[in-house]
């Protein structure tokens, strides 16, 4: 392809035509044929309901990525039931072990409720059981008869003692055995007379021993009384409390509960007592040294899952996921100067509530605790959710909860930038073990009738929601002329929706101070370039750097091995082109070409490649007859960072040649490029940037009418530039050439002809030409001074 000069008309923002949207249609993000791959493989995620086949969605930032996938999956969960409720309820055996369990959707809150009910109605129940006539009275009979045969062991044992001269009293002390007198009156044992004490101190023992026995009987019958009466209460109780228990085991029914109100109904009736003490008053010890607690706290339902409002399954998004965040924690409650915990207190976390659902994550959150990452494969792992008091400091408190895990049916969905995804994530085994599926959102769309037709729906929709305001078609070309530029193709747009959507906020804004109720195409003009005036500041002082002749660039006259080479800066926020002089000094030698800058450790490999590339090329055309007979220094003057990449090879081989030749290159055009060893032109990046960056210097030196640019031809689609750039070029004062090889550029820089041959036969007066016999001279004073030894003809 020969040299060819591009028209403004081929630079400007492209023209789309754009088709009104129906007033009907809701356009959605997973619309674009850039998000399509992306939706299929969420669809296709989602369906399979083995493990692992978790999904991550990448694309770019302000792509939409997240606000289409939230979209996608809750539509997705909207025809799906509700998953169940779950509640931790108290393991009576082992109350630090809590057991979770499943229950209907809305079951949950039914069986909190049912509880606080049971126990509330069972204070009054039990009072008034225990208070009924018929128990009273049996409880007084049995209390009676156990007194009646105390009273009768009691008496026995006074006889037994009577008999044998003494006698048995009780006090508050206890029982004690005194002596008698003859009208039986308890006399003290030294005023008995001698023969009456030595026969009181002989029986004494006896009557003791006697005494012992009795005691130990009344305490059986103590006892037995004891349970009697507890018998009783437990018979009154249950007659109560069966019915009630009975009743909730009909109407809850999920599986395991059935035990447990086996285990509640025995508890119950084993701590009766408890419930006569006042509701706020902890009464059932909890032995080993725990706080006792309150008959409210034992019996309570944790519920830790409610979805009684919901009809599907949840989407979460957790933005910040730490341990607590993912899994849940224990609470501790100040009790007695102290934090005690308990069952009621462990509240559950975004792997819960998401449970039977979707979780969604942000990947570079997730980079961000890469702790909770690690706990999160094991959860998928073993398939359950275990709660760990990890961030709790100090000795593990006694009969701290461990409750059991809970079983994990999760669809987890990570959500990040292509960065996160190759240098984080698929690094690690695991991760391709339980995400296998990835959902990949290209950068960029074809500019097509079916894409330009949704980016109009939603910028529409947008400007409308977030300013209240209207947009025009000429607004919404110039939104999409900008997307393209984004894009860096011209005939495609941008995938990046939410970034060109701010872009028309602000112009919403800008039409709205101005008394406008639509958004028209200026407006957006004026919020592109005001955006770009809040971010350029090093971009004005890099230029007036170049003004005031601190950095050394021109624009005007012809200069030997001197070459204005393009590149491009990026901040993030902004990206500008600001040229960089390289120059090439030759001399005799056999070094070949000497990269300053990779001798002194300021460049990349790409670029210390793009030199060697350099001499490859140099070799097959000057060094098929001697060796390549020459030293040459190149760099970049005034680099004093680093550098990097390919895209300068060409301004580089230009001025080694020129260098060479000893052929003035002109000033007044900048070049850009990357090339082959073959002397090919290639794509470059940050085309438009680089043309703008030179443009401004040209602008600000004074325009002379032959200025420009040669960039490659593939790049011609890669360019649309600024509205005044593109005046310019209409107006004959800037120029773009493009090219497919070195010796295109040459010529266009030289203004002489190059005269590369296949063959080597190079015309004298062409620039290779003049390379050729400067390298044959070199190579004869090289021969001359026995450089070569070992070379002969």
């Amino acid at each position: 392809m020969p040299i060819s000069r591009l028209e403004a008309d081929d630079c400007s923002f492209p023209h789309f035509r754009i088709r009104s949207p129906q007033k009907d249609s809701s356009p959605e993000i997973f619309d674009f044929t850039s998000h399509y791959r992306a939706a299929e493989a969420l669809k296709f995620g989602l369906s399979m309901s083995e493990p692992g086949f978790n999904v991550f969605v990448l694309g770019l930032d302000r792509a939409g990525r997240m606000t289409a996938t939230m979209d996608y999956l809750k539509k997705a969960m909207a025809d799906r039931p509700a998953p169940s409720d779950w509640v931790y309820l108290n393991n009576f055996s082992r109350s630090n072990r809590p057991r979770p369990y499943s229950l209907e959707p809305g079951n949950g809150r039914k069986l909190t409720d049912a509880m606080e009910t049971l126990i509330s109605h069972l204070r009054e129940a039990f009072a008034s059981a225990f208070n009924a006539p018929a128990h009273l009275t049996e409880t007084q009979a049995q209390t009676e008869d156990a007194r009646h045969q105390v009273r009768d062991k009691f008496e026995i044992l006074r006889n037994f003692a009577r008999e044998r001269g003494l006698d048995v009293q009780e006090n508050e002390k206890g029982v004690m055995i005194v002596a008698i007198d003859d009208e039986g009156e308890p006399v003290a044992m030294d005023k008995l007379p001698k023969e009456r004490r030595d026969t009181a101190d002989a029986v004494f023992e006896e009557v003791a021993e006697e005494a012992r026995k009795t005691l130990l009987a009344t305490r059986d019958l103590e006892d037995q009384i004891g349970e009697t009466l507890d018998g009783l209460r437990r018979s009154a109780a249950s007659v109560v409390l069966k019915p009630r228990i009975e009743k909730l085991r009909e109407q809850f029914t999920a599986p395991g509960l059935k035990a447990w109100f086996d285990a509640l109904e025995a508890d119950i009736l084993d701590n009766i007592d408890a419930f006569e003490e006042p509701d706020d008053q902890p009464a059932i010890d909890l032995g080993d040294g725990k706080m006792p607690e309150t008959v409210e706290d034992r019996y309570a339902v944790n519920l830790l899952i409610d979805h009684s409002r919901d009809d599907h399954p949840d989407v979460v998004l957790e933005p910040s996921p730490n341990y607590d965040n993912l899994f849940g924690q224990i609470q501790y409650r100040p009790m007695a100067g102290g934090m005690h915990p308990h069952f009621s207190l462990i509240k559950p976390g975004a792997l819960h509530r998401a449970n039977g659902g979707v979780l969604v994550l942000r990947a570079e959150s997730l980079v961000e605790h890469e702790e909770s990452w690690n706990y999160l494969k094991a959860a998928l792992r073993d398939g359950e959710i275990r709660i760990e008091e990890r961030q709790k400091a100090g000795p593990p408190t006694a009969g701290a909860p461990e409750p059991r895990a809970i079983p994990l049916d999760v669809k987890i969905v990570i959500v990040g930038a292509p960065k996160y995804y190759y240098s984080f994530f698929s690094l690690d085994v695991d991760f391709r073990n339980h995400f296998r599926v990835k959902a990949d959102i290209d950068p960029d769309m074809p500019a097509v009738a079916g894409n330009i037709k949704t980016y109009t729906g939603l910028l529409t929709q947008s400007v409308q929601d977030r300013a209240g305001i209207s947009i025009d078609t000429g607004a919404i070309r110039q939104l999409l002329g900008q997307a393209s530029r984004w894009a860096g193709e011209r005939d495609k747009l941008s995938a990046q929706i939410e970034r060109v959507e701010d872009v028309a906020i602000e112009a919403g804004a800008l039409a709205k101070s101005g008394g406008r109720t639509t958004i028209r195409a200026a407006d957006v003009k004026r919020a592109i370039e005001e955006r770009r005036h809040r971010n350029s500041r090093l971009e004005d002082r890099s230029h007036e750097r170049v003004q005031r002749r601190e950095v050394l660039i021109d624009s005007f006259g012809s200069v030997v091995g001197q070459v204005n080479a393009l590149t491009v800066l990026d901040y993030g926020d902004h990206a500008f082109g600001l040229p960089a002089r390289v120059t090439a000094r030759s001399y005799v030698g056999n070094l070949g070409v000497l990269n300053i800058e990779r001798m002194v450790d300021l460049s990349g490999p790409l670029q210390q490649k793009s030199v060697m590339t350099i001499e490859g090329f140099l070799k097959s055309r000057f060094a098929q007859e001697f060796p390549l007979s020459f030293a040459c220094s190149v760099t970049f003057e005034q680099n004093y960072g680093g550098i990097e990449g390919d895209s300068a090879s060409l301004a580089e081989l230009c001025a080694i040649i020129s260098a060479i030749a000893n052929v003035p290159i002109k000033q007044n055009i900048g070049v850009t490029g990357s090339m082959n060893q073959f002397g090919e032109a290639q794509v470059v990046g940050g085309i438009s940037h680089k043309i703008e960056g030179f443009y401004r210097i040209c602008a600000d030196q004074g325009f002379t009418g032959d200025q420009g640019v040669i960039v490659p031809a593939a790049n011609a689609e890669n360019i649309i530039l600024r509205e005044e750039v593109v005046h310019a070029i209409r107006q004959g004062k800037f120029n773009i050439w493009t090219i497919d090889n070195i010796s295109d550029a040459i010529e266009i820089l030289t203004g002489k002809p190059c005269g590369d041959n296949p063959e080597g036969n190079y015309p004298e007066d062409s620039v290779f030409g003049r390379a050729l016999e400067r390298l044959r001279r070199n190579d004869v004073l090289l021969r001359e001074r026995h450089a070569y030894p070992g070379w002969s003809e």
